[in-house]
């Protein structure tokens, strides 16, 4: 996961997609702090929580203010956590593709079920359909 979020940091896109994500949580922790009177803990906890919409129930705004907060900082939040989750997920499988070995390509069938395939033969269960 560090070497994709290393790769993330890299990317121009990534970075930005990074920042945002950070700052949202930034965002939320410090209104939290400051309508509902949580420590930074809480209010952090509150924040992630929410976006990776867990919802515990242990922690729950109380006020109008934070209320409506809320709202607002769940649908803008999501859209903004799944971008990072998606770009990191990205970063995460070109990372692996590139530990592995590489298959040759230059047949298009391989891997892609023909019959030409590279497979064990028919099975008990192919037998007893035919």
């Amino acid at each position: 996961m560090f070497t994709a979020l290393r790769a993330m940091i890299r990317d121009p896109e990534g970075k930005v997609i990074l920042v945002w994500a950070i700052a949202q949580i930034l965002l939320g922790t410090l209104v939290y702090m400051w309508l509902e009177g949580w420590s930074l803990i809480n209010a952090l906890y509150f924040s992630v929580v929410t976006l990776a919409t867990v919802g515990y129930g242990d922690l729950h705004p109380t006020s109008d203010a934070a209320k409506l907060f809320t709202v607002f900082y769940i649908l803008f939040g999501l859209g903004i956590i799944a971008a990072f989750i998606s770009e990191l997920t990205k970063h995460r499988a070109s990372a692996i593709a590139r530990l592995r070995p590489h298959d040759d390509t230059s047949d298009p069938d391989v891997g892609r079920g023909s019959p030409d395939a590279a497979s064990p033969g028919p099975t008990a269960i192919d037998d007893d359909q035919t």
